[in-house]
């Protein structure tokens, strides 16, 4: 007879987020040579973007401020160029991470299935079926998402932030720190959201468990 019954939510040891990361990256270390080629990419997706709003300016103070129809044209034909790259780079480094996510899956649930042979029969009697299955998929899943997404659109995000307020203040450093006032009011709103965000999800995956 179960004892954590589909009606009761199964009590969870707290783990510390770092903890957990540290220990899902280490997976993503197997794969050096993807995620060497995925950060390459990446390093030149970003470029590219952080490029073209500064051909944008030249193009509008210089080109079309003398008349320089040729110059235009050109700066035109190296922002189709760049588009394309960033284009094919962002296409082939989502492809990538994608298949290193599925591998990184595909260790972690041997690992988990691994694990699984080695419990007592009074671990599955204590606990229904669903909730295991649900541990097993599920959770799992969400671990795959975090890696891809991380990497995919964290990382490349953040950086991109870095670099324009880096270039908005070496442009203009008053109007940078102008825009920048806000910056602290939206990192301890996306603390609270964060922090609530987490805490629902807890409960939403224990409801999720129950219901399997």
């Amino acid at each position: 007879m179960s004892v954590n019954t589909s009606r009761v939510d199964e009590e969870q040891k707290e783990v510390l987020k770092k903890d957990t990361i540290i220990r899902l990256f280490r997976y993503l270390l197997i794969y050096k040579k993807q995620i060497a080629a995925v950060l390459l990419i990446m390093a030149g997706t970003i470029a590219v973007s952080m490029a073209t709003p500064i051909m944008m300016e030249y193009a509008i103070n210089v080109c079309v401020a003398t008349g320089d129809v040729n110059g235009l044209l050109r700066l035109g034909a190296l922002a189709v160029v760049m588009f394309l790259f960033f284009l094919a780079g962002t296409k082939v480094r989502m492809y990538i991470m994608s298949d290193v996510s599925n591998k990184v899956l595909l260790n972690i649930r041997d690992e988990l299935y691994q694990h699984i042979q080695t419990l007592s029969f009074g671990f599955f009697d204590s606990r229904p079926t669903g909730k295991i299955l649900a541990r097993i998929i599920g959770d799992v899943n969400s671990l795959k998402d975090v890696l891809s997404d991380s990497v995919t659109q964290l990382i490349p995000d953040l950086i991109t932030v870095v670099c324009v307020a880096v270039i908005m203040l070496i442009k203009n450093y008053k109007l940078a720190m102008a825009a920048l006032l806000t910056l602290p009011i939206l990192v301890v709103g996306m603390l609270v959201i964060e922090t609530t965000a987490h805490k629902r999800w807890q409960i939403y995956r224990k409801k999720t468990s129950n219901l399997n």
